[in-house]
């Protein structure tokens, strides 16, 4: 077996540690972005033009309405797609909403059952 000469050996270990810097900055970058906000409380609207959910109103707990338009959502675990909000708003049972703001909205991008925030009667 020949080996390969020293300049190629460098050249591989160069990139190779290259690669390894751009994965570590990709990989920062991603754990240092935004962790988003979560709210909990009944939806009282969606808003589902030719049957698509695209939007939804949100009554927190503290009596604040908040509007969210769906977006990449998350359905693994104990999440649900957007179709799923019609049944809660008809049947007032609250739900927990993982969002961030862009661009000024509410953008969800993840929704799960949260019978921890129904109404005390």
């Amino acid at each position: 077996m020949i080996a390969a000469p020293p300049v190629r050996r460098r050249q591989v270990w160069w990139a190779t540690g290259l690669a390894a810097l751009v994965l570590g900055a990709v990989l920062a970058a991603g754990a240092c972005g935004d962790p988003g906000k979560t709210v909990a409380g009944l939806v009282v609207a969606v808003d589902a033009p030719a049957g698509t959910v695209t939007g939804f109103t949100l009554r927190t707990q503290d009596g604040e309405t908040l509007e969210f338009v769906i977006g990449a959502l998350e359905v693994d675990g104990a999440a649900f797609a957007a179709s799923h909000l019609v049944e809660h708003a008809a049947t007032l049972q609250p739900i927990a909403v993982g969002y961030r703001v862009r661009r000024g909205m509410n953008v969800v991008h993840r929704m799960v059952d949260a019978p921890w925030a129904a109404p005390s009667s």
